[in-house]
């Protein structure tokens, strides 16, 4: 019984401590699903983030809703006022935001606050929910 309660403990404290990012996802009211196409702006992307992007969807240049991706790497704080939440490992070191628009009106938006740089897999995640919220099948 206390090698059971011990192994327990032991369980709990790891998974405890682990921090997993949680995406906010927005919805506008004027937005009605599923949406037939989807073009891409693809100013500030890198080559990485852009390929991936070509291969799980295929955009179409002449369609009105658009999809913005913009994400930043290796955050610094330097700022006293999150100082403590640094130091806790609380703060983040990346995000994504997957934004969809029609003209300048936003009506969808994924955004993820990441504990470690983005990468290819955090974007084919946000890809994929994008996918399942807005998109026909």
């Amino acid at each position: 019984m206390l090698k059971s309660l011990l192994l327990f403990m032991i369980l709990w404290l790891f998974s405890a401590c682990e921090e997993k990012a949680t995406p906010v996802i927005t919805k506008s009211p004027n937005l009605t699903p599923p949406l037939n196409c989807l073009s891409l702006n693809s100013i500030d992307l890198d080559t990485e983030f852009n390929s991936t992007l070509q291969e799980l969807y295929r955009f179409d240049p002449k369609c009105h809703w658009h999809l913005s991706v913009s994400y930043k790497r290796n955050i610094v704080c330097n700022s006293s006022y999150n100082a403590m939440s640094k130091n806790m490992g609380k703060f983040p070191k990346s995000f994504i935001k997957l934004e969809v628009r029609r003209g300048m009106e936003p009506l969808y938006s994924y955004y993820v606050d990441l504990y470690h740089n983005a990468n290819r897999e955090d974007l084919v995640m946000g890809m994929e929910q994008l996918k399942k919220d807005l998109l026909s099948k």
